[in-house]
């Protein structure tokens, strides 16, 4: 027979040892089992949801949304095409983008000149056409030099870029070298005839007038010739083109000379030589004509036409010619 143990268990497997425990319990009211230290967290995860058989479909999905997508932009591309509001939304596009280079600071805030005596700020603020709100990275300057050049007191013209935000111009002015009169108009000109500005002689008393058709072309070549004649230049007043091919020098006094068509420089030999000898330029004399090949003709204010002196001074060059005529005025 099996005797029972004392725990009154009948021989299960841990029976004694959980017997033992109760009874400890029993008799140990005051024992207490271990309390865990720290806290813990119960996470709960719930059950992964597998869809099956869906794969498939979501890719072709996907697909055919990027199709309605893109159908749609080129329905929009298209009908902005049609609609002529391409170029607009273009602008639009690249007006947003040049505001924004300008407002962090790309915008010209200032333009120094150098070299500007006569031409005017106004003339040169129009040709530049820069302002604030000029993108200093989109600046022609080759277009702006063209622009420059063309204002008529300005000859050469550089413009340089200076980032972030500022422009250098260097201007070479032209000088001026005559006032021209022709057709009730006065304008200053330079010495390859340009027209600089409209102006009044009174305003440039300094500068030598000349008349006529054709004169501001011709002024510099004659005005060489008349060089070494500094004492016939402070008595002139005015010196006019005839017939588009020669000139006629009117003095301070009223008198006139007339020149010839070529050999100029020695036609003034020849005038230079009657005021020393003669001192005509002191005489009451309407013109002194030396366009003639072998005499010079001195006309009185009374008379117009009959000649005072015929024959050319002795030893001097005839205008024309260059010949030395003899003492009869004969070459």
């Amino acid at each position: 027979m099996q005797s029972l143990g004392p725990s009154g268990s009948y021989g299960r497997p841990g029976g004694a040892h959980e017997a033992s425990l109760a009874r400890g319990a029993a008799h140990s009211p005051s024992r207490r089992l271990p309390v865990p230290v720290g806290s813990r967290s119960v996470v709960s995860r719930g059950p992964k949801t597998i869809a099956l058989g869906r794969a498939r479909r979501s890719r072709f999905r996907s697909k055919w949304a990027l199709l309605c997508a893109a159908f749609a932009g080129s329905a929009i591309i298209y009908g902005a095409i049609v609609g002529g509001q391409m170029e607009r939304i273009f602008n639009a596009s690249v007006t947003g983008a040049k505001h924004a280079t300008v407002a962090v600071g790309f915008g010209v805030k200032r333009v120094t000149v150098e070299g500007q005596k006569n031409a005017t700020d106004s003339a040169i603020t129009a040709a530049l056409a820069a302002g604030p709100e000029t993108l200093m990275l989109a600046f022609d300057t080759d277009a702006a030099k063209e622009r420059l050049e063309a204002v008529p007191w300005i000859r050469h013209a550089q413009v340089m870029r200076l980032l972030p935000s500022s422009l250098q111009v260097v201007i070479e002015e032209r000088e001026p070298f005559a006032v021209w009169q022709t057709k009730g108009k006065t304008f200053v000109v330079d010495d390859e005839g340009a027209v600089l500005a409209p102006a009044l002689p009174q305003a440039f008393p300094h500068l030598p007038l000349v008349v006529g058709e054709g004169a501001s072309k011709h002024a510099a070549a004659l005005y060489d010739i008349l060089g070494p004649y500094e004492d016939l230049k402070r008595r002139m007043l005015a010196a006019l083109r005839v017939g588009g091919r020669r000139w006629t020098l009117k003095l301070r006094t009223g008198t006139e000379i007339m020149l010839p068509d070529g050999n100029i420089a020695m036609a003034l030999q020849s005038l230079t030589k009657l005021e020393e000898e003669r001192g005509v330029f002191e005489r009451d004399l309407a013109a002194i004509d030396l366009r003639l090949l072998d005499r010079v003709t001195l006309r009185m204010h009374e008379t117009a036409v009959a000649p005072v002196d015929a024959d050319a001074p002795s030893g001097v060059p005839t205008s024309a010619t260059g010949a030395t005529p003899t003492p009869n005025g004969r070459t």
